[in-house]
């Protein structure tokens, strides 16, 4: 595009607007050059671009063949618009978005973008989407581990209390108040409400075989773990909202390492104090998904996830038989098959299923003691040619079933 070159003294007022317009200070312009520069920025080299910055802006001199690039990239202006002095206005293809950043592979400009003095990393584009959706959907794993390295976001908070709608994630980049009133941190808000980021990382972690990042996203938990307790309400739709289909294909293709820790109880302290053992929440769709893609793994998952079964029906038949001792010691007449019906009903109310009967939770109500248990119980629907694999889904899915029809036992009372 053909157009006349401006005056000095017009460029420099041009570029005194977009200076102050995007900087909080001239000063700090001077800076992110001499950075950009590869440059010591010390107050000395700062203090000798000021001046020269100050001589382009007043028009007393014109502005540098080598200073254009990194002017243009700094103002996010094209050359035509900087030497028309704003007369031509053009796209700047180097102008960074959530989009192009996200996408980017260079660690200056995630750097750049980053400390942006107008921060548009922390607002959404016109299509609802953040910089951590387009870096997720561009499986930038570098630049999303850069990002957590820097600490400048983070999927899991220090602060176990945070378990609510997700694990306390956030950002340390700050919202800009001045002069971009309009600049909310958007990117905060859908880091701490959308656990969904969170289980995308996961999905990524698990393609690049980072056990490390598995450890730190806590990969196998939901926050629903964290709540359950006897003193939650029965409700629906308590692990369903947390399942994310790109996690689930992830596992699906991958090695052995990270499927065998998949597999592997874990212990969480509920807000109650007590310590629960849980395994990953969908463990059971993705023994029927190994087994349809006649992947070998699927046996010892089977096997761990039986072994799981057995432990909670276990512990529930424990903690039960201890309340129908503590009610014995009562002297309650447990020959009489009425008192019996209405003490088992009356136990078994301290019992809680949860969503679709695969979270359990029971706490004995005994003057004088705390026990209970929260965990999870895994049922397989699937079938496989394997004459051991359909061993273990039967074992494992009758252990289910007897977990869902457990009952108080009096047994031997009649002699006592």
């Amino acid at each position: 595009m053909m157009f006349k070159l401006a005056e000095n003294k017009k460029i420099g007022q041009y570029l005194r607007g977009r200076i102050d317009e995007r900087f909080k200070s001239r000063r700090q312009f001077c800076k992110r050059y001499l950075e950009e520069m590869g440059e010591k920025a010390d107050r000395e080299q700062i203090q000798k671009m000021s001046n020269r910055l100050s001589q382009i802006l007043n028009g007393k001199k014109g502005i540098q063949l080598y200073d254009l690039p990194l002017f243009c990239r700094l103002l996010e202006v094209s050359c035509e618009e900087v030497l028309s002095a704003g007369k031509i206005h053009t796209p700047a293809s180097s102008r960074l978005t959530n989009y192009t950043a996200a996408f980017s592979k260079d660690r200056r400009e995630w750097e750049m973008y980053v400390s942006r003095e107008d921060s548009p990393i922390l607002n959404a584009d016109e299509y609802g989407k953040t910089f951590i959706d387009y870096a997720l959907e561009a499986g930038n794993y570098d630049l999303l581990k850069y990002m957590m390295d820097k600490k400048y976001i983070w999927f899991v908070g220090a602060d176990k209390k945070d378990c609510f709608t997700g694990f306390g994630a956030g950002t340390s980049i700050e919202q800009t108040i001045f002069p971009y009133p309009r600049n909310l941190n958007v990117l905060d808000a859908q880091l701490k409400i959308r656990d969904e980021l969170r289980t995308h990382m996961i999905a990524l972690a698990i393609q690049h075989k980072d056990m490390e990042m598995l450890d730190s996203l806590h990969a196998r938990e939901i926050p629903t773990l964290y709540q359950i307790s006897f003193y939650s309400s029965s409700a629906t739709n308590v692990c369903t909202q947390y399942y994310n289909a790109k996690l689930m294909e992830a596992l699906t293709l991958a090695d052995n390492k990270i499927l065998e820790y998949f597999s592997r109880e874990f212990e969480i302290i509920d807000r109650c104090g007590f310590s629960n053992k849980f395994v990953f929440p969908f463990i059971g769709e993705l023994i029927e998904r190994l087994l349809q893609n006649k992947n070998s793994s699927a046996k010892y998952m089977l096997k761990d996830a039986v072994r799981h079964n057995q432990y909670v029906y276990d512990q529930l038949t424990s903690l039960l038989a201890d309340t129908v001792r503590f009610y014995r010691g009562l002297y309650y007449d447990m020959t009489d098959i009425t008192v019996k019906n209405d003490l088992a009903e009356g136990i078994l109310k301290n019992l809680c299923f949860y969503d679709d009967g695969s979270l359990v939770s029971y706490f004995a109500r005994v003057p004088g003691t705390k026990k209970g248990l929260s965990s999870n119980i895994i049922r397989v629907n699937a079938k496989s040619t394997d004459t051991m694999i359909n061993r273990r889904i039967s074992e494992l899915n009758e252990l289910y079933e007897a977990i869902h029809h457990i009952t108080p036992s009096f047994e031997g009372d009649a002699e006592q």
